[in-house]
């Protein structure tokens, strides 16, 4: 049994629906309309919320990316955990992102979401916090150049980042079919010699 003291108010649990249902309205809204072009009026009316009811909960339209960006990275990351050898993240990384993609249902979108995962990176609005899938990668790189996975000269700190992001540029600008031959090169640069 919950403590009264620690258990949400109505008022909480009213909030957390009116946020969940601008957050699926506001997925559909870019669906339809295109990120670029979706209005906060009619994400709010589909919602049936006023629009700074839209505001309180997502500053901007970005706001709603951003969490659905860190969704699909807690569920990469947790994949990642169990992950046991650098090889072996990254093609977790990659199934984790292609099956992202799938779930978004719309490529466009997608693609959209990358791009503000992308600009948040570079404002230096990324940290550890805010993309879980990211520490999880770091240590696999760490843990990686300890039994020699990593190839000789690659920074273990610095790379996983800009193997990110190299992941995050080839689902943004390849086409599906021919990501396998990008994502196989990418890796390489970054893995030592196969053990024979």
């Amino acid at each position: 049994m919950a403590l009264p003291a620690l258990s949400p108010s109505r008022r909480e649990r009213a909030s957390d629906v009116t946020r969940a249902r601008l957050y699926e309205a506001a997925l559909d809204e870019f669906r339809r309309a295109g990120y670029e072009q979706a209005s906060i009026a009619r994400i709010a009316e589909a919602a049936g919320v006023s629009r700074p009811s839209f505001y309180f909960h997502f500053p901007t339209k970005a706001d709603v990316l951003v969490e659905l960006e860190y969704g699909f990275g807690r569920d990469i990351a947790e994949r990642l955990k169990r992950a046991r050898s650098l090889r072996e993240a990254f093609e977790v990384l990659v199934d984790g992102l292609l099956e992202a993609e799938r779930s978004v249902g719309n490529g466009e979108l997608f693609r959209e979401m990358l791009v503000v995962t992308m600009r948040r990176t570079a404002a230096g609005r990324f940290d550890a916090d805010s993309f879980p899938a990211l520490v999880e990668l770091a240590r696999h790189f760490e843990e990686g150049a300890a039994r020699g996975e990593l190839r000789a000269g690659v920074d273990p700190a610095r790379a996983p980042l800009l193997c990110l992001a190299s992941v995050f540029g080839i689902q943004m600008s390849v086409e599906p079919d021919e990501r396998a031959a990008d994502y196989e090169h990418l890796f390489s640069l970054y893995l030592g010699e196969e053990p024979s």
